[in-house]
């Protein structure tokens, strides 16, 4: 899509950074919420079963001591016992039936805050993607959706009780300097004068077919590590990195917008409707956000918010800057030499940031991993301990 190509003013390009940001705002506080309703939930539930432990091991306790004091007592008279006091003991059960329904998870507070999520993320942030693609070229405005990891790391310590380390906050750094770069070196041009014609050709195109063929493939290799791999660093590496590559591809959004402007200019032909065309793209942009949603959404289920959010932002970066420059040609937008090389040198930086938060979140994952590991091995042999306590303590009855 060459054609029709202008360069756009400084408030312009103000305008669609300045959306961009907000986007990415309302994207950090999204996945903050779906998070936060992962951990609520989870809390709750292991509070649940806790308190059930709890009281089975004080059961079990209490017939441990019925037992010993059978095996020590001497043998006593008949007595006769009194009749069962079936009010207090149906009394007792109500009390203990509520206290366990007290103590299960309330569904409305986790559900309400994922909700929320779900809405920014379906709702407000593709609108503000909309807006802000009315302004600016996608090519400097997909990369600021990494300043969603910087909302996240920032504002965790206040919604999840997770403190940012000195990693995290330097790739906060490398991700803000990379988007100044990108902002600053990259396409600043937009599309106007384009026609549906040229639209639907785009799709045409033998570089967006391979593309797009490519990105297919990839989704299966990722859909078949999740589903078959035995490898936990490979189905990690495919629950992060799926979601984003299937939300950027942003030229769906792009090119529907891009639809109704050249239908609402287009007097000549005196089009007084939008054609199906704008129908499925706009059906494609909604099914492709709302699924890279669910991935999203699945993978904060497994993993921690820093992990899940910078694989989302890096893949989406990744996928939408290729998207671009097959689909856009924004690399002929460039203007000299030095955007040429700075424009790529801005992603780059970008994508260190992102690659220190995933390396930062894998060196804790392992930390806690082998914590785990040496706690799990210490109840084993425990376990070990007590049970050959047991048979010899029942050895030693039956000897006697």
């Amino acid at each position: 899509m060459d054609e029709g190509v202008v360069g756009i003013t400084a408030s312009d390009w103000a305008k669609g950074i300045f959306l961009s940001i907000i986007a990415s705002i309302i994207g950090g506080a999204s996945k903050l919420s779906i998070r936060k309703s992962w951990l609520i939930q989870a809390e709750q539930v292991n509070q649940y079963y806790q308190h059930e432990e709890e009281e089975q091991g004080s059961l079990s306790t209490s017939n441990d001591n019925l037992l010993s004091n059978d095996n020590t007592t001497v043998e006593q008279p008949d007595l006769v016992t009194p009749p069962l006091a079936t009010a207090d003991a149906t009394d007792h059960d109500e009390q203990r039936q509520r206290q366990q329904r007290q103590r299960r998870p309330s569904p409305v507070w986790f559900y309400f805050l994922r909700g929320c999520g779900m809405f920014g993320m379906s709702v407000l942030n593709p609108i503000c993607c909309v807006l802000a693609m009315n302004y600016a070229s996608p090519s400097i405005l997909a990369p600021f959706s990494g300043l969603t990891l910087v909302w996240v790391i920032l504002f965790s310590p206040l919604v999840n009780n997770e403190q940012p380390s000195g990693r995290q906050i330097l790739a906060c750094c490398f991700i803000i300097a990379g988007e100044v770069i990108v902002a600053i070196f990259g396409d600043h041009t937009n599309d106007e004068g384009i026609t549906v014609a040229e639209v639907v050709l785009s799709y045409k195109k033998p570089a967006f077919i391979i593309y797009f063929v490519g990105l297919i493939i990839y989704l299966i290799v990722m859909t078949y590590w999740i589903n078959y791999s035995e490898s936990y660093l490979l189905r990690r590496f495919a629950w992060g990195c799926s979601g984003g590559a299937i939300t950027g591809t942003q030229n769906f959004l792009k090119d529907s917008l891009t639809i109704v402007k050249a239908v609402a200019v287009d007097d000549q032909q005196q089009i007084h409707h939008l054609p199906w065309v704008f129908y499925v793209l706009f059906l494609s942009a909604a099914s492709t956000a709302f699924i890279g949603l669910l991935i999203l959404t699945a993978c904060m289920k497994r993993y921690d918010t820093t992990y899940s959010a910078a694989s989302f932002v890096g893949s989406f970066v990744v996928s939408a800057s290729i998207m671009a420059a097959v689909h856009y040609n924004t690399f002929a937008g460039l203007e000299g030499v030095l955007n040429y090389i700075l424009y790529p040198l801005g992603i780059a930086v970008l994508m260190i940031g992102v690659y220190i938060l995933v390396r930062e979140s894998n060196e804790s994952y392992e930390e806690d991993e082998s914590v785990d590991q040496q706690r799990r091995q210490q109840d084993t042999s425990s376990n070990d301990e007590d049970s050959f306590d047991s048979e010899n303590i029942v050895g030693y009855s039956e000897f006697k």
